[in-house]
């Protein structure tokens, strides 16, 4: 059992509490601590956990690490502040300030994502040969940083950037709280060319793609010798083009009664990613967040880093230097 704390009401807290609601036998919630008082009143009458009003009082109970949620002006205060108590943290995004230190990892669920664990499988077969460039349009600025360096195989290096803006006209109907009536937007549309030297990178992002099936995902992954673009892989085997497709498998469909979640997926024979939740209902997002959760739990164990704050604030330095 994996026990772990939360700091925060936000949206992104939330995530935590659902993950741990729908896998019961593998994490528990040991507290949330929740500053406004509106908040900690929604917070009880929705989740079945413990609501402290003080920081100390959440401190006081039993858990492997603490989950931090707050905002983007004070994640990295916060951290640091639980870090220099000698307490385990898992923060959120973005990470701004390159000197934290201390039991201090980051929650960059992306590339733990099952699509890009399948991605990342097929890289390393090597039937793509040398991966060179990466398109990419599904998730914005530093969490795009972190996904084109986990496709290019890149730590550190800065690259040289391009960057242009866009105004992208379209009808907003979803939003975190739901659907809503359509309503014409001028939305931004992000483009940015990173080269890497021998490796390159375009991101080409609008928020609106986060709650909009209008404006859809794009990745693209080329090596010398293939192709990814989306859920279809073209490589060359013996001199010719073989193309293959991603299949997601899943429970619950037709007449399947064994509940509704991913079991894993698969391209060309083989087991490309297998869903380490299975038979738990739970959006790929979820997924993610819930194998930062194990990453954590194994860093507080054995000190070895998933995701810590340099990688992060290299992701975040990416668009801002």
């Amino acid at each position: 059992m994996i026990t772990f704390g939360i700091i925060g009401a936000g949206w992104r807290s939330e995530f935590y509490l659902r993950i741990a609601a729908l896998c019961p036998e593998r994490f528990k919630v040991c507290g949330v601590f929740i500053r406004n008082p509106q908040k900690r009143e929604e917070f009880s009458k929705k989740y079945s956990v413990p609501i402290f009003d003080t920081l100390d009082g959440l401190l006081e109970t039993d858990f492997d690490f603490i989950v931090s949620c707050v905002s983007k002006q004070s994640i990295n205060e916060t951290a640091q502040m639980l870090a220099d108590k000698g307490i385990p943290v898992l923060t959120e995004t973005p990470v701004t300030s390159k000197s934290l230190s201390g039991k201090i990892q980051v929650a960059e669920q992306f590339h733990f994502m099952p699509r890009n664990q399948a991605y990342k499988r097929i890289i390393e077969s090597g039937i793509l040969g040398d991966i060179n460039q990466v398109q990419l349009s599904c998730c914005h600025d530093y969490h795009a940083a972190s996904l084109i360096r986990f496709f290019l195989d890149i730590n550190n290096e800065k690259p040289q950037k391009t960057e242009i803006k866009l105004t992208d006209r379209l009808n907003r109907y979803n939003s975190r709280a739901g659907l809503i009536e359509p309503t014409e937007v001028n939305a931004e549309q992000k483009i940015v060319i990173f080269d890497f030297g021998k490796k390159s990178a375009v991101y080409d992002f609008n928020y609106e793609q986060y709650f909009s099936d209008i404006r859809g995902t794009r990745i693209v992954i080329r090596g010398t010798n293939g192709e990814i673009v989306n859920d279809t892989v073209t490589y060359l085997k013996d001199g010719l083009p073989c193309t293959f497709g991603l299949k997601r498998n899943c429970f619950g469909s037709e007449e399947n009664l064994d509940g509704l979640s991913l079991l894993n997926i698969t391209g060309n024979g083989n087991i490309l990613y297998t869903n380490p939740f299975k038979n738990t209902r739970l959006s790929d997002e979820e997924i993610a967040i819930a194998t930062c959760l194990l990453k954590m739990k194994e860093f507080t164990d054995t000190e070895k880093e998933f995701y810590g704050a340099k990688d992060a604030y290299t992701d975040y330095s990416c668009f801002v230097e």
